[in-house]
């Protein structure tokens, strides 16, 4: 079965400490139940390990995306894109995508907007957890009242994202923590070049492969140097659509075709 880490959780939903307590404790009794585990970023099998959990019966293979679905457009179609969201030719558009919550770094993205009036933000993405999202109040009021040049867009469709994400010049993803975000293997898909808060999750999947920040005056250093010079976006663009092939659809089909085979043969043999 798919894992998260318990940990992961912070930031995302608030919960008062006890109940917290009890479900960590439920999840990790839960996983030592099962008969093998699968994570999709490798620098969790020994926090796995930590919570006594063999490393034998865990196993890595990481997210994919359809490329039927996410994929880059023509120019033409992606000018048109640009036009109907009302920014220039020249003007920097940056996209975000994911829950409106602490974890994925929102207050962050908004305060990049706020610094950079002149670029056009965008965030797709809504309270998948209602009320009980940590800072939901907080959140609340900056996706109900926004700096003039970012826009929330709610939860929107595949199709949609696929289309912002085409519109965008940079996808900027500022989480605090992740497991390995559906969100940035789209923005690779689409060829659109990957800014992310570079956190050491990220180092044994895509290191290389995307502009890091350590925090937000990074990114504002890199969003007013690719401002200035956005030629500098165009070895990311193709950095994405390579780092794609690695995280294909068609690559990982024969990874879990290889994956269910050995796990069929060594349930055999444990009944021979």
């Amino acid at each position: 079965m798919f894992i998260f880490l318990p940990e992961t959780l912070e930031g995302s939903i608030k919960l008062p400490k006890p109940i917290k307590w009890l479900f960590y404790k439920y999840v990790i009794a839960f996983y030592k139940r099962m008969d093998h585990l699968v994570v999709v970023n490798p620098s969790f099998i020994d926090k796995l390990a930590a919570y006594g959990i063999d490393p034998a019966m865990v196993s890595y293979i990481p997210n994919f995306v359809d490329d039927d679905q996410f994929h880059p457009v023509a120019e033409a179609k992606r000018a048109q894109l640009r036009h109907a969201l009302g920014v220039t030719e020249s003007q920097l558009v940056v996209f975000g995508s994911g829950q409106v919550q602490e974890r994925k770094g929102v207050m962050d993205f908004v305060q990049l907007a706020k610094q950079n009036p002149t670029i056009r933000f965008i965030w797709a993405g809504g309270f998948s957890f209602g009320a009980i999202t940590d800072g939901y109040h907080e959140l609340k009021q900056v996706v109900e009242h926004p700096p003039a040049n970012l826009t929330f867009t709610g939860i929107v469709t595949r199709a949609r994202i696929n289309e912002l994400l085409n519109s965008a010049d940079l996808f900027l993803l500022p989480s605090f923590n992740e497991l390995f975000p559906m969100s940035v293997l789209e923005a690779f898909s689409t060829g659109t070049p990957v800014m992310l808060r570079d956190l050491s999750l990220y180092h044994a999947i895509i290191e290389g492969d995307y502009l890091p920040a350590a925090d937000v005056a990074e990114m504002q250093t890199l969003l007013t140097q690719l401002e200035a010079n956005p030629a500098l976006l165009v070895p990311y663009q193709e950095l994405s659509l390579a780092t794609a092939q690695r995280y294909s659809k068609a690559r990982l089909a024969s990874i879990w075709q290889t994956f269910y085979q050995t796990q069929a043969q060594q349930r055999g043999k444990q009944h021979d």
